[in-house]
């Protein structure tokens, strides 16, 4: 009697098929970051995630994604085991944290402003380097553009949770400018109801190299299923579709 209690103690607490299934798979984490990824009506959208969507579907699975603020969702795969993060910027003191799976693209950085017409604004288009020093800069916490920033001895540095609240900010007034991704900070603007007709860009100080990465510890046979789904979808066009649908604007 005691042995069948202990064996039906043990099927018990075996794993199920399905959570043998999903150990070890990667658990996607990002923010709200156009033309990556957004939230429309509470259904997300984006280049990344469409991607991710196609990939999934090679794999045989449904896309596993959670929106976190962007902090947050860099520090869960860094310190995590199965997590993946987009779009992490490749830097030098992020190399050996984490696993560069999927190479998304270049995009460069570049200063954005009100345009000078409008009552109360900083002139970004004609600012120099040692003027933009002196202004209120706003980027999203967690960005690698601290360091840049930091590099050239910006001081008024504002920190966010997101885009939508850097650009409120700087409509108020609360900011002189924000420094991102072009790409990013074009989406962005359209994405949350701004015009871009009120906007205009300044200097750019370098580029991004974005990446789909995960935690250090993701096991390999994962790792060459993701690289693999991610060949199988260049080859039959759908990056190159995907490309050309959110990226117009570079």
């Amino acid at each position: 009697m005691k042995k069948f209690i202990c064996l039906l103690a043990l099927l018990f607490s075996l794993p199920s098929q399905a959570q043998l299934a999903t150990e070890g798979q990667v658990k996607w984490v990002t923010a709200e970051l156009p033309p990556f990824m957004w939230l429309q009506n509470n259904i997300p959208q984006g280049y990344a995630y469409e991607l991710i969507t196609a990939m999934s579907a090679q794999l045989g699975r449904k896309p596993d994604l959670t929106i976190y603020p962007w902090a947050r969702a860099v520090k869960m795969t860094r310190d995590g085991q199965n997590y993946g993060v987009f779009p992490l910027d490749r830097t030098m003191d992020r190399e050996t944290s984490f696993k560069w799976l999927i190479h998304l693209g270049s995009a460069p950085n570049r200063f954005f402003g009100k345009r000078s017409n409008i009552t109360g604004s900083v002139n970004i288009e004609t600012a120099t380097l040692e003027h933009l020093r002196g202004l209120r800069v706003g980027i999203v916490r967690g960005s690698s553009l601290e360091k840049e920033l930091h590099a050239q001895n910006f001081r008024n540095i504002q920190y966010e949770k997101d885009y939508q609240s850097l650009l409120k900010l700087l409509q108020l007034g609360g900011l002189d400018a924000i420094y991102s991704g072009y790409s990013i900070m074009t989406s962005a603007i359209e994405e949350y109801g701004f015009r871009l007709e009120d906007f205009t860009t300044g200097l750019s100080m370098g580029s991004a190299e974005l990446y789909m990465a995960t935690s250090l510890g993701l096991n390999e046979d994962e790792e060459r299923a993701w690289r693999k789904a991610y060949e199988i979808v260049q080859k039959d066009g759908t990056v190159q579709k995907l490309r050309k649908k959110y990226f117009s604007l570079e």
